[in-house]
């Protein structure tokens, strides 16, 4: 998703359309301090079929 937001982004300004000058790509940084964190743990060890 951070690639095609990317894109996106930068078609808009290309186009001279106003755009945010941040964008929220929803990337989580993992740290030994967060590892326990459920919602951080959830994406390290997600539940599979």
């Amino acid at each position: 998703r951070m690639g095609y937001d990317g894109i996106k982004t930068a078609l808009a300004a290309s186009k001279g359309e106003k755009v945010e000058a941040n964008v929220d790509t929803g990337a989580n940084l993992v740290t030994k301090a967060n590892m326990k964190d459920p919602k951080i743990d959830a994406l390290l060890n997600p539940k599979l079929k």
